[in-house]
């Protein structure tokens, strides 16, 4: 530990808030939003740049458990409620934006709901899987009332299929 701190610098964090969301999860009702603050420090109550809504909790993971804090100071990675917005991958306050992804969905999939399912149910739970991953691509053809997906191919198709029925207990075909 001694060679750690003699040789290691600590990082110095900017005092403007700064942090880069890298996942988006559901818990019990709640979108939690997890994010690694890069500056300054973020508070309960306080609205994210960029945003309109509040922060309604900060919490901090240890395992499946959390404590809240009222306060993240930089270099904290936790996980915040009540904002709805972000994706995985934002840049937040003074964080600067990020590469743009190198990969691209690209085969496109019709999504068939069982026999007497109802489409709108189905389109509101993949645009919340489409929330969580930046590679899924949710398409809403209006005219035809279908539902197109893009993924990157067979296997992210499988395991759409298996996350849509352990998820919402719904099972799904894929057509052309």
């Amino acid at each position: 530990l001694e060679g750690l701190d003699r040789y290691a610098q600590a990082p110095v964090w900017p005092a403007a808030f700064a942090a880069r969301v890298f996942k988006i999860a559901r818990e019990g009702g709640d979108r939690l939003t997890y994010l690694k603050i890069t500056g300054g420090a973020l508070r309960v109550r306080e609205v994210l740049p960029g945003g309109t809504e509040k922060v309604n909790q900060i919490r901090l993971y240890s395992g499946t458990r959390y404590r809240t804090l009222d306060r993240a100071e930089a270099g904290t990675v936790c996980a915040v409620t009540g904002i709805s917005w972000t994706r995985p991958g934002d840049a937040l306050g003074a964080e600067p934006a990020g590469l743009a992804p190198s990969l691209e969905p690209v085969l496109t999939y019709q999504v068939l709901p069982p026999a007497g399912g109802d489409v709108h149910t189905q389109l509101q739970h993949l645009r919340q899987l489409e929330e969580e991953d930046p590679q899924l691509r949710v398409l809403w053809n209006e005219g035809a009332g279908e539902i197109h997906i893009q993924l990157m191919g067979e296997i992210q198709l499988e395991v759409m299929s298996r996350l849509i029925l352990e998820r919402f207990g719904t099972e799904v075909s894929f057509g052309e």
